[in-house]
């Protein structure tokens, strides 16, 4: 990880501001202001357009900034002329400020309009009549935050993204004799003796809604986003997704760190948790396996059970500290400790095991898994900017 000198710098916060320390707030630079620049919505069953930022020092002054952009046309002969399909050209910010059009994907940055340090950049693709395009009532663009002061070729501040999966068990216990056992909402004590679970894909999703996300037009405008979201692509791959599929043990659940990502873009503001089968796995192969015994504590009946499910079930996920408060923004400066944590008591919630006709109960587990997912950002990571002056 290359901590930017004295990374002591935030973006901007909508909530959780309180857990970060308070000498960042001298970076907390106000967003983009759109008063002159109204949003346009992308049309319903248009690609809308991607963009990353590239930042180049130049050899006498400055930086080059280099836009690598998809599903969008530079079109300034067109200024001022009717709207266009991704089409038009880009506007340039440096810490909250509008300091340029750019007419294609090359613009040079004079080194007087960057302060010594940590300098936020952001971009945002404009149509021909100016307005801004938007997907579901904001900008389309990205946005990095670069060193002046840097040591090397690459200005732009990197920070680590380290992932753990975790388990709560408030409810459930383990057994002495292995495997654990917990009671469901309707009144089945479960015991599990064997299962796995496969994680397919963890990322952050970063605040401009196609910085990142192939089909974010959907994404943003169906209701059942939240509920749905089974699997994505991307031209511009995220780079704070997780690079391979996880295998857990049912039978012994336990916290488990998977690796840690280096990425660029200085704030996120949700998650996307996905149960598949592994990646590049062979056909058939299961992405949930838990088998063991039930009984019902109130009929005294019983039985055996195994839950299967090929299929997958993904969902985008608010961010939360420890104590559970919501973060609508999060910065990376200082690098970001994330904890997926997943709920053991409420795992068979709404299974009916004296129903022998149930049709999908591998299907409810999942989405009663991941619909009971948090992803926790712990407090050490706030912390972080502080300790790396």
């Amino acid at each position: 990880m290359r901590l930017a000198h004295a990374v002591i710098a935030g973006t901007l916060i909508a909530a959780g501001i309180a857990a970060w320390p308070q000498d960042i707030e001298d970076f907390a630079l106000p967003p983009a202001d759109h008063s002159l620049h109204p949003i346009i919505e992308v049309p319903e069953g248009v690609a809308a357009p991607f963009l990353r930022i590239r930042v180049i020092p130049d050899a006498m002054d400055g930086f080059n900034v280099f836009l690598e952009t998809a599903n969008f046309r530079f079109t300034p002969q067109n200024l001022g002329t009717m709207v266009v399909a991704n089409e038009g050209h880009a506007h340039l910010y440096v810490n909250g400020e509008k300091v340029a059009r750019m007419y294609s994907p090359w613009h040079h940055l004079p080194g007087k309009m960057l302060r010594n340090g940590l300098n936020r950049l952001e971009v945002e693709f404009s149509a021909n009549d100016h307005s801004v395009w938007g997907l579901a009532g904001q900008p389309i663009g990205a946005d990095v935050l670069i060193d002046t002061l840097h040591g090397d070729d690459d200005p732009i501040v990197e920070e680590e993204v380290r992932y753990t999966l975790d388990w709560n068990w408030d409810g459930a216990a383990k057994l002495p004799d292995g495997g654990w056992e917990v009671e469901s909402d309707l009144g089945y004590l479960v015991r599990v003796n064997a299962g796995r679970l496969v994680t397919r894909n963890i990322e952050l999703v970063p605040c401009h809604p196609a910085a990142s996300l192939a089909p974010q037009a959907f994404v943003l405008r169906s209701p059942l986003a939240a509920q749905a979201w089974a699997g994505h692509s991307s031209l511009m791959p995220n780079e704070s997704k997780i690079s391979k599929s996880y295998r857990e043990d049912l039978a012994d659940p336990g916290r488990k760190f998977l690796e840690s990502r280096t990425v660029t873009d200085p704030e996120y503001c949700q998650a996307h948790y996905l149960l598949a089968r592994a990646t590049q796995s062979a056909p058939g192969e299961l992405a949930l396996d838990v088998s063991g015994t039930w009984t019902h504590s109130g009929n005294g009946t019983a039985g055996d059970f195994r839950i299967q499910s090929p299929y997958a079930f993904g969902r985008l996920l608010d961010l939360r500290t420890e104590a559970g408060v919501p973060v609508s923004r999060r910065s990376i400066v200082g690098g970001l400790d994330l904890t997926v944590r997943r709920s053991l008591s409420t795992m068979f919630d709404g299974i009916d095991f004296g129903d022998a006709n149930v049709a999908d109960r591998g299907m409810q587990v999942m989405r009663t898994l991941v619909s009971n997912t948090v992803f926790v950002i712990a407090e050490r990571a706030a912390a972080g900017a502080a300790e790396a002056r």
